[in-house]
Formats: structure tokens, sequence, C-alpha cells
């Protein structure tokens, strides 16, 4: 793998202070490489929007991030931790270094101004040394990237289509180069066709920008195809972390394979559809030991009792894999 560009280290979010604080994300470790999508999925409310947030210091009120640490690796100078920027180091990270788009993008953009009033204000603001006319360029090559004609700049939102404000919404995020983009559910108020169109517009902008993406969604047949790794996240918790295709062919861990049941293949013989039985976890009550064992069909005694610890299980003995899971043969190395 290439050098990492992000480093999430222990990383734990509140909602809310002392005893009645909610623990919405746990010990989480995750590296993002450069020039990588790495895939995070899992079901509503897993905290996946959570950790995207806190990474980026974006957290609404009540929330709080009470441990852990963020990496940033810029290129060709030295790393330094997102956690302790000032508020000006911040702003001048967002949307420079580090650019996300927001869950819900067709609706992000700002109804009563026109794009081209959207995309120069990014620019304006961390690059106010450009010439007007340098901004406008720059506004109109993006666009163009991302497949919408230049004459569409003075254009309102409610004047474009859907998959169009989305593909606004990604040229807003790629407008400035950054080194990372986080994408929180980006495809998932547009149909099919439109989905592989935006994804694959992404694989091409990524080839050409060589920038890194952390690719949020609870839909995991677009990871499959889309990301080069894929982590599962449940209960606050990474669960299990992969290659796509060796995930795909080969998930360790029971809440994964649940997920993977659950979208038909394109190929193959049929089988049938299942569901994973119960709900999420209430975060406000979280069950001891595993937070799954309530819902898995191979759960025993260990599992109510110990937290398993997220690492390289010793049947594969393979340090690009890793699950959190006490079934024989998952359990991580010691």
């Amino acid at each position: 793998m290439k050098a990492p560009v992000l480093e999430i280290r222990d990383f734990n979010v509140d909602y809310g202070l002392g005893d009645q604080a909610v623990r919405a994300v746990r010990d989480v470790t995750l590296t993002l490489h450069r020039g990588e999508v790495l895939g995070l999925a899992g079901e509503s409310g897993s905290g996946k929007s959570t950790l995207a947030y806190g990474v980026t210091r974006l957290l609404p009120p009540p929330g709080v991030i009470s441990g852990g640490s963020v990496i940033y690796h810029p290129p060709g100078d030295q790393p330094y931790d997102v956690m302790g920027l000032a508020d000006a180091e911040l702003r001048a990270f967002r949307w420079a270094e580090t650019s996300i788009v927001f869950q819900g993008a067709m609706n992000s953009l700002n109804p009563v101004h026109k794009v081209s009033t959207q995309m120069l204000d990014v620019i304006r603001a961390h690059e106010p040394q450009l010439t007007p006319p340098a901004r406008v360029a720059r506004a109109k090559e993006m666009l163009k990237l991302v497949g919408i004609s230049a004459d569409r700049m003075d254009a309102y939102p409610h004047q474009l289509s859907g998959g169009m404000r989305q593909r606004v919404m990604i040229g807003m995020a790629l407008v400035l180069e950054p080194q990372i983009v986080i994408m929180d559910e980006p495809t998932t108020a547009l149909d099919v066709v439109m989905q592989r169109q935006i994804l694959a517009q992404l694989v091409e902008l990524r080839e050409r920008l060589d920038f890194s993406v952390l690719f949020i969604t609870h839909d995991l047949s677009l990871l499959v195809e889309f990301a080069d790794r894929i982590a599962i996240m449940y209960g606050g918790r990474i669960v299990e972390e992969a290659r796509s295709a060796e995930l795909y062919k080969d998930s360790l861990h029971p809440y994964s394979e649940g997920l993977l049941r659950s979208f038909p293949a394109l190929r193959g013989p049929r089988r049938e559809l299942s569901g994973i039985p119960g709900s999420p976890p209430d975060l406000r009550g979280m069950p001891s030991g595993c937070a799954f064992h309530p819902r898995c069909p191979h759960a025993f005694d260990r599992c109510s009792t110990e937290i398993p610890v997220l690492g390289v299980p010793a049947a594969r003995n393979d340090p690009n894999r890793s699950v959190a899971c006490w079934l024989p043969g998952r359990v991580p190395v010691a």
C-alpha cells in the first residue's frame, strides 16, 4: 500500500457530558492511504457520519470529541494532529486539504444563490491571491470536469436536476484539489443509473487528480465495486476491515455476512435474500460484550461478556485483514 495520508487513532465521540453522555464512536482506528478509496459501511445509527464530522471537527453541539487523534500527512511536509489545530489553521485545513460532500448533498446548496456565487466563495476564501477572472476560470474548469456545462454557472439550484446538483457539490469539494475527500452518502437520493454515472465520474476524477476518498454509505454493494478497502462499523466500533474483493468473497464477521446477504448478486444462481434480525443497539444502553451478539446467529457465552478486540485473525495471518469476533479462527493473533 502507499503511504498513509490520514490516520485515525483510538477516536471517541460523545453526545453530552458527564454520566449522561452517549458514546457514538468508540475507539475507532482507521488508516486512509494516499490515492485510495476506503469504504465505511454499516446500518443507520452505527456512527459513520459522526466519525466523519468528528474527524473534520464539524460536530454540532452536543457532540464532543472525547479522545483520540487524527494525524494528517501533507505531501512533502511533517504530519500533524488535526485535533490540535487552532481555529485559523483549521479553516485553512478544511476544504483545501480535506473536503466533505455532506449527506443530502442535493439539498446542501443555498437555494437563493447562483452556483457561481457558491463556488467562487470557496475559491476566494482559500486562495485570495487569485484574480476574479482566474477564479471564474477555475470554477468553470471544475464544472466541466464533473460533466456540467460552464453556461450553467449562473443557474440557481432549483434550475438543476438532482444529479446535476450532486455533481456541483462534488465539484465544490474538489475545486481546491484537496488531498482527501470525505463523501457521506453522496448517492443515496439518486436512482441507480445516476448513481453509476456519478461513481464512474468519481473514479475518473480520482485517477486524474490523485486524491483519497473516505466513502461512507449503508449500501455495501456500492463499495464492493468502488472501494479499494472496506471497513464495517457497528455500534460505534469497527468490526471488520479488509480489501473489498476479499470481504465480498470471504467476510469474517457475522454482521458483514448479514449485510452481504441483504442485496442480490448480479451473477450466479439465485438465492434467497435474508435480512439481519433485530435492530441496531441503542447507544444509551449498549449490550454487554460484543454489541452484535443479541442479533448474531453464532453467538456463544463469551460473546455476551467480553468485548472483542479488532485485530488480525489467527486463521488468516494477513496483516491487511482485521476482525473483532470471538468465533473460532477469527480471534486476533496475540
